[in-house]
């Protein structure tokens, strides 16, 4: 199973993927019988700066335009029973001596799902704007000015779309509302090309592409416009006690999508003319609080652990727990398990 990740200029990629392994961390310390990480040595490297530079409340450099870099993780859920296995592998000897003598691998006992991201600045995803108005002048398809790295995340069986809530303002005087008009056209125009390209490459094949969109930089969105998509003042604590109801917040957010990325939704739902049902899309919100720092700036903001001995980042954590919970259902739906680590996954943007 592959997984994509596209984003726009300013979606906070970096971020969004250190939490996401912050989360796994956690997740996996906490459910080990049903779900594993891993990572390679770089990338382990590169998590670990990201968040220790969160943690000591400054934010990690931006990726410079221009440069490529690739790290891998792997999330691995665990097959049916095996979560049980495991968990007597673990503990009876018994058990442990049976399946040794039957040599089953452990990671035998798992869905391994490795992501591979490619870590782009955020302004080389305008190569779409490029890509679109250089085949206008050749008279040619977009689908050939698609550069190769590109067409690696849209060949994913998975495509996680980030779209920046920063975005998002409700004064149409002042300069950002042109900004945030011009990101609805950006990111409309990647949907039509993920459509074209892949009912291009695929055709009509349902369940062939699982899409998800994540609003990052959601604790930038003014209040007053959360209270209009029935989202609390409170929405960290209204996130975490909405856990696995997705409907709700499907709704809710698609509501949101609906006032500020009209274009975009459009797109989305069009998707099907081309035999690509994007609106089965799963919706997440992504989010690090902030705080003002000695200097007034807006700096990552950590809390201690309720045992008060440690801190931590005050994150959408359940939001990437039902994240990667969502992955492994779809890794069981598609049932293909790789007995060794897989096809890799792309990402684009930052």
């Amino acid at each position: 199973m592959t997984v994509g990740i596209i984003g726009g200029r300013g979606t906070g990629k970096t971020v969004f993927v250190s939490l996401l392994a912050t989360a796994a961390i956690n997740y996996s310390v906490e459910v080990k019988e049903h779900f594993r990480y891993y990572t390679s040595p770089e990338f382990t490297t590169v998590i670990h700066d990201i968040v220790e530079s969160l943690k000591l409340r400054r934010w990690p450099p931006a990726t410079l335009k221009g440069s490529l870099t690739e790290y891998r993780f792997w999330f691995g859920y665990s097959k049916a029973l095996s979560g049980l296995l495991t968990k007597f592998y673990n503990s009876l000897e018994v058990l442990s001596s049976l399946v040794k003598k039957l040599e089953i691998p452990r990671k035998e006992l798992y869905n391994i799902i490795e992501f591979s991201i490619y870590d782009v600045a955020g302004e080389d995803v305008d190569v779409i704007f490029r890509a679109a108005s250089l085949a206008k002048e050749r008279g040619s398809s977009v689908l050939e000015m698609i550069p190769d790295n590109l067409r690696a995340v849209l060949d994913c069986d998975v495509l996680v779309f980030l779209i920046d809530s920063s975005k998002i303002t409700v004064d149409n005087t002042d300069p950002k509302y042109k900004e945030m008009l011009d990101y609805d056209g950006l990111m409309a125009s990647l949907i039509s090309l993920v459509a074209m390209y892949r009912s291009s490459k695929y055709g009509v094949k349902p369940g062939k592409l699982y899409p998800v969109f994540v609003f990052t930089k959601f604790d930038t969105v003014d209040k007053k416009v959360l209270r209009a998509i029935g989202i609390p003042d409170n929405f960290d604590r209204w996130f975490a006690e909405k856990g696995k109801d997705r409907d709700e917040i499907n709704s809710r957010l698609t509501k949101f999508m609906m006032r500020f990325y009209e274009h975009t939704l459009a797109l989305v739902y069009g998707g099907t003319i081309m035999g690509v049902e994007l609106e089965r899309a799963q919706i997440f919100v992504s989010y690090l609080l902030t705080e003002l720092n000695e200097d007034g700036i807006s700096v990552p903001k950590v809390i201690k652990t309720p045992d008060g001995i440690s801190y931590e980042l005050a994150y959408s954590r359940s939001e990437y727990v039902r994240f990667i919970e969502y992955f492994g259902k779809i890794a069981g739906e598609i049932k293909r398990t790789h007995k060794e680590p897989g096809t890799p996954v792309t990402g684009l943007g930052r």
